[in-house]
């Protein structure tokens, strides 16, 4: 029996986790749930679960996090930016698994991370890096490309002149895809491609040159490896999330949920990725040669343009700009600083405070 701690249990990957659990009693047992702040389905869940430890970040603290995870094999972490940093570095030193369905960890914290997964391993439950790592498994050719799908979003198109009066509302009608608001706001602008970039560079070793996003429209292919010899690998499957999770928590074990592909209905479509529309999706290969710190700042940058894109004051067209002028801001004093989880903490403060500035009150 696999003791499972979920953190961020109400939202959606972690209600698709439990989804998982539920088709699988026999094999998974949830020993912790950790919500932000949605007590009521947090007792909903605990009920049926009966966990042995219940939190909310918000009436806890992001100790709770840590907490969470002490007696669990496994770590599901599907909370929001990087909340649950101390936590994952606790699993890893600790020989605890981390399904990690954050991206925003593992791009802030990256070097801090994968030098400490001897003891532990990083399970990617994203769609793409869970496929990436499906398609290298098994293969004496050494991989010469990752081609990471992405779907476009919900205004791949539209055309660029019309793209600085789209709306929060209508970023959030993802074709294919459930999920939050924060992750879909990232998918419109494609920014979730350059985080991507990043985890896929970090967690399999790939330089960002060799890595080409690829847009595909249908989410059925969730990502590709093309090899030495010229074989491409590839991973097909609906567009369902418990599928990397299942994966992330049984291996090729279980009960699956995920429904079968019908290919008789399928058109498959592959295109470049626009660059010059959806700029975003450039920082992930231009960050990569700047000092760690700035992922942070990024990172951060791009969280108060989310938040303020969702509530009607930032423009969806703006948000390169803003975050490459908070890059530009703290480039000087992140190559001065060293990586670590204080000065994570320290630089995600000050980038939130310097945009927010910026953008006014």
């Amino acid at each position: 029996m696999k003791r499972v701690a979920v953190l961020g249990s109400t939202g959606s990957i972690g209600t698709q986790t439990l989804d998982v659990v539920r088709q699988n009693r026999d094999s998974l047992k949830v020993v912790s749930l950790v919500a932000y702040s949605n007590e009521e389905k947090l007792t909903e869940q605990a009920k049926e679960f009966a966990p042995d430890y219940v939190a909310l970040i918000s009436r806890d603290g992001n100790e709770c996090l840590t907490e969470a995870v002490r007696h669990a094999d496994v770590a599901v972490v599907a909370t929001k930016g990087i909340a649950a940093l101390q936590s994952i570095l606790y699993c890893l030193d600790n020989g605890i698994d981390v399904a990690l369905a954050n991206k925003e960890a593992l791009v802030c914290a990256g070097e801090l991370i994968v030098t400490r997964r001897d003891e532990a391993r990083i399970l990617p439950v994203d769609s793409e890096h869970c496929a990436i790592r499906r398609c290298l498994l098994g293969h004496s050719v050494p991989p010469k490309q990752i081609l990471l799908t992405a779907s476009g979003g919900p205004f791949w198109n539209t055309p660029k002149e019309k793209l600085s009066s789209v709306t929060a509302k209508e970023a959030l009608k993802h074709p294919n895809w459930q999920m939050g608001s924060k992750i879909t706001v990232d998918s419109a602008t494609m920014m979730n491609k350059s985080l991507e970039v990043m985890e896929a560079s970090l967690l399999f070793g790939m330089p960002v040159e060799r890595i080409e996003i690829v847009v595909h429209r249908q989410s059925v292919v969730h990502s590709m490896v093309r090899f030495q010899n010229g074989e491409v690998a590839a991973q097909l499957a609906s567009p369902d999330m418990r599928l990397p999770i299942q994966i992330a928590l049984l291996g090729d074990g279980g009960n699956y949920v995920c429904r079968d592909t019908d290919f008789s209905a399928l058109d498959l479509t592959f295109e470049a990725c626009d660059f010059d529309r959806f700029p975003c999706a450039r920082l992930g290969y231009e960050l990569m040669s700047f000092p760690p710190l700035c992922r942070t700042v990024m990172n951060a940058a791009n969280d108060v343009c989310v938040d303020r894109f969702l509530q009607g004051r930032f423009c969806f067209a703006d948000f390169y700009n803003i975050i490459m002028n908070a890059v530009r801001h703290f480039r000087d004093d992140a190559r001065r600083t060293q990586l670590s989880l204080s000065n994570i903490i320290k630089f995600d403060a000050e980038a939130k405070l310097y945009v927010n500035k910026l953008l006014g009150e």
